[in-house]
């Protein structure tokens, strides 16, 4: 493609997630918007001059491609080899901080509070978990053929809410949640800040030994894995008459 041609042209650039140190020079260019796609990370809106610059011609084992018409091509190819992945988007040097901060785990300081925001995302999820009230699932379970609930374990809330972890999920309403390491997110949202996931479940999940359920406003609850049992009928009916879990 020639120079001239190439001007209006804008390229994305795909790496593998353990490169992402190699990223850190892009930052200066603040037109860049980055995303997170399981182990690839993906780099947008690079214009020509940029693709050819130094920062990003000593990136190793890069894959570069052109946008055309809504459909990636891959550099110097005339043939399409993919659509624009839908992925949450965030400015490079939002998502790429300098360095990360290091957090103190036992301790919630003034100047060590961690503040988390999470955004809609445009990409599909598979739900696991789903959050519903007690009247809901019993309305379900009383009915339901032993062999629907099979592979769903669940724990009891609070007075009126039951929290149901497994697939498939149970065909009832509720706020359902997808899963990203031991963080469980609403259905349809994502961490703004997504390099941060691991850091953020360093701080308020250090063993590892919960689940943490995060709610759209990014405040969250933890839950200990150990409180869940096999949903059956006979559990349900054992659980809602005994002390619920605050």
């Amino acid at each position: 493609m020639a120079q001239n041609a190439a001007d209006s042209v804008s390229y994305f650039l795909q790496v593998n997630e353990s490169q992402v140190n190699s990223l850190a020079p892009l930052r200066q260019w603040q037109n860049l918007k980055l995303a997170f796609d399981e182990t690839q990370i993906w780099v947008k809106d690079l214009d020509y001059a940029q693709i050819n610059s130094v920062e990003v011609r000593s990136i190793p084992y890069k894959t570069i491609y052109y946008l055309k018409q809504h459909k990636l091509y891959l550099l110097n190819s005339l043939l399409p080899d993919r659509t624009v992945p839908a992925l949450l988007w965030t400015a490079i040097d939002r998502a790429l901080p300098v360095t990360l901060p290091s957090f103190n785990h036992n301790y919630f300081g003034i100047t060590e509070k961690l503040h988390v925001t999470l955004v809609g995302s445009d990409k599909e999820q598979e739900a696991h978990m789903m959050i519903t009230g007690i009247a809901t699932l019993q309305a379900y379970i009383e009915s339901a053929p032993a062999i629907r609930l099979q592979h769903l374990t669940w724990v009891l809330l609070n007075n009126d809410k039951v929290c149901i972890a497994g697939k498939p999920m149970l065909p009832i309403q509720g706020n359902v949640y997808w899963k990203k390491g031991y963080a469980w997110l609403p259905a349809g949202f994502d961490f703004e800040l997504t390099l941060l996931a691991d850091a953020i479940n360093a701080t308020v999940n250090p063993d590892n030994h919960n689940l943490v359920i995060w709610h759209s406003d990014g405040s969250y609850a933890l839950m200990d894995t150990e409180d869940f049992e096999p949903l059956t009928i006979s559990s349900f009916k054992l659980s809602i008459h005994a002390p619920s879990i605050s």
